[in-house]
Formats: structure tokens, C-alpha cells, sequence
């Protein structure tokens, strides 16, 4: 019985150090809360090289959407009035069957979209970097035409959010990192 008293203090120690001394993994960004206090930030609409229509308005709303979650990050309409702006191009917009089912049922398809984004400083015109971004996700088709298009959105969606994600992850990085204030 003295042995099993000791073996479970000896794991209940063991655990306090685990959990003091922590993992070292991190979620989210690099960027810390509040890193962004005091960017002004434009995103302009971004350009639409693509025949999917409002394709530059979904994008553009949800890289929007994103940064209004950033700490201390002012959005603003006006390039001039910002320090910053996000310039975005969508250069591409795919669908592509990954799956088939021979008779009645249902294909999965992926929808994919593809963009070029430049994060520029307003007042010397000069790009701070610039990176592609390319992003998708899956949908089931079935025989109800109304019901794929809707499904077909929600993927375009699903890539925009994850592309939007990226987009603010890395201009916070960047800010945070001291560098352009």
C-alpha cells in the first residue's frame, strides 16, 4: 500500500512540473493582444481576375471581417486616411470533381481560389511584402441544382475565411514585429 501512495505522489509531482513548465505551443498568431493598437488599415476591394461573380466582394468582406477582430486595429475606408492598405487581386477560381459515384448520388467537388495580396505603406508608396495566397474547400454535388449552387458558395466561403485568416495572421506578424512603427 506504501509503494502505491508513493508511486501516485511521485505522478502527482510529475504532473505539477508538466503543467508549470508548460509545452511551448502556442495557437493563433505570433501576434500578441493588442500588437495592432494604433494601424490604420485599409483594404480596399480586391481586384477580380475571375469570372465568379462577386468573388472580390466576398474576399474583400471577409479579410474585412478578420481585422475588425484584430486589438486595437482601426479599419478604415479612405486609402488616404490609412497608414496601411491591403491590395488584393483574386487571380483564379476553380471547381474540380475529387470524387465520383457512378449511377444516382453525389460527386465532392473542390472549390479553390487563388490570390495575390501586397500589404503597401500609404504614405511612401512602397510594398511591404507581397505573397500568394491559395485556398479551398470541399462540397458534396447532388441532382438539386439550387442546392449545389448553395453548397458551392458555402465552400467559396469556407476558402475565403481560411484565406482572410492567413492574410491578417501575417500583416500582424509584420506589425507586431516592430518593424513599421
Amino acid at each position: 500500500m506504501l509503494r502505491v501512495a508513493r508511486r501516485l505522489s511521485e505522478a502527482v509531482i510529475l504532473m505539477l512540473v508538466i503543467m508549470l513548465t508548460g509545452c511551448g505551443y502556442e495557437f493563433g498568431t505570433g501576434a500578441k493582444p493588442g500588437a495592432a493598437y494604433g494601424l490604420r488599415l485599409a483594404v480596399p476591394v480586391f481586384h477580380n481576375d475571375t469570372f465568379e461573380p462577386i468573388l472580390d466582394k466576398r474576399v474583400t468582406e471577409m479579410v474585412r471581417r478578420q481585422f475588425l477582430q484584430a486589438d486595437g486595429l482601426t479599419l478604415v475606408n479612405d486609402v488616404g486616411a490609412a497608414s496601411l492598405a491591403i491590395v488584393g487581386r483574386i487571380t483564379g477560381y476553380g471547381l474540380s470533381p475529387i470524387s465520383f459515384r457512378q449511377g444516382p448520388g453525389t460527386t465532392e467537388n473542390r472549390v479553390t481560389i487563388a490570390a495575390t495580396v501586397s500589404l503597401q505603406d500609404t504614405a511612401t508608396k512602397k510594398t511591404v511584402w507581397a505573397e500568394g495566397y491559395v485556398r479551398s474547400a470541399e462540397f458534396f454535388q447532388t441532382a438539386d441544382l439550387a442546392s449545389n449552387r448553395a453548397r458551392q458558395d458555402r465552400a467559396t466561403e469556407e476558402a475565403a475565411q481560411a484565406m482572410a485568416e492567413d492574410i491578417v495572421s501575417r500583416v500582424l506578424e509584420v506589425y507586431s514585429s516592430g518593424d513599421l512603427k
